[in-house]
């Protein structure tokens, strides 16, 4: 839940033209990234994966020339280099991501604060732009007036959450659970363009 959330709305009017902005946003919530989690955990060949995985963990041998099969002392047959304990080093130990294993016998992609994320934003929510034609030119149609406007719904939304939408809610899950984001559809952008006409 987060510390607090707000919104503000203003509208300013020069001559026939006027604005309409409104923003909204939290501060101080988290972020579970489920998603992100089933997304970068690499333990099966049949998922697509987040581009961060690209910076995981690589295993490199130490003495690439060492001669293979070998019998260790509890006469176990190993075939590789990454299996010989003694022959194996972290490429780039400053990795940030487990290194890639099939059904991930270590359980690297538990669930932990890993995948817990700064949930705060501020989203340009509304944004509407009008025009009042001059009063000349619509009272030969008997018109009282007439206003043409642009409106963006979700026009850009600042945070460091790396998912899809912070402005996650509840989850879909249960509405008990609240900071989950567990694959919800994002707020779409969109554009609308009309015309309000008084008679």
């Amino acid at each position: 839940m987060p510390k607090f959330t707000y919104g503000m709305t203003n509208t300013f009017r020069y001559k026939n033209m006027d604005l309409t902005i409104f923003i909204n946003g939290t501060y101080g919530n988290k972020i579970f990234n489920y998603m992100g989690m089933e997304l970068s955990g690499m333990t099966s060949t049949w998922n697509n994966q987040l581009k961060i995985v690209t910076d995981r963990a690589r295993m490199e041998p130490i003495d690439p020339n060492k001669v293979y099969p070998i019998t260790d002392s509890g006469n176990n047959t190993i075939w590789n280099w990454f299996d010989d304990v003694t022959n194996v080093r972290v490429k780039n130990p400053n990795a940030k991501i487990p290194r890639a294993m099939y059904n991930d016998p270590n359980d690297n992609n538990r669930i932990s604060d890993r995948y817990i994320e700064d949930g705060s934003y501020l989203r340009i929510k509304n944004i509407t732009f009008g025009y009042n034609l001059p009063r000349t030119l619509i009272k030969k149609a008997a018109l009282e007036n007439v206003r043409v406007y642009v409106n963006i719904q979700n026009l850009y939304t600042f945070t460091k959450y790396s998912g899809y939408d912070p402005e996650v809610g509840a989850s879909t899950a249960s509405a008990n659970v609240y900071g989950l984001d567990n694959g919800r559809y994002p707020s779409p952008q969109t554009y609308s363009f009309g015309i309000n006409l008084s008679f």
